[in-house]
């Protein structure tokens, strides 16, 4: 009796389902356009500056190329922030020489 009970509230649900699936109750649906890689508001590649190749082989040597000139401006961008330490660092120690003659000049 129980089991029966049961199997007949599963057939139940089961018919429920389909009836709402094929009557067009449920919408499932793929989108239109799946962008991979992108945010929302973020704004598209400028290709237009992209040098044409005839080959694959040639597509090939402008990407290294193209990433040997930014690893050399990431060395580049290393360097200048370690000037722009090594003079801030100057700059304070000409402040803190300065307060100090200042102070002793004043007594």
């Amino acid at each position: 009796m129980q089991g029966t009970r049961w199997l007949i509230l599963f057939v139940m649900a089961v018919i429920l389902v389909a009836g709402i699936s094929l009557t067009g109750c449920i919408n499932v649906k793929a989108p239109e356009e799946i962008n991979v890689g992108s945010s929302p508001g973020r704004q598209p590649i400028d290709t237009s500056r992209l040098p044409r190749t005839q080959s694959h082989e040639e597509a090939r040597q402008k990407l290294a190329e193209a990433y040997q000139r930014i690893d050399y401006l990431e060395d580049k961008v290393r360097d200048l922030d370690k000037d722009k330490r090594e003079l801030k660092d100057e700059r304070d120690d000409y402040k803190r020489k300065y307060k100090r003659e200042k102070k002793r000049h004043d007594d």
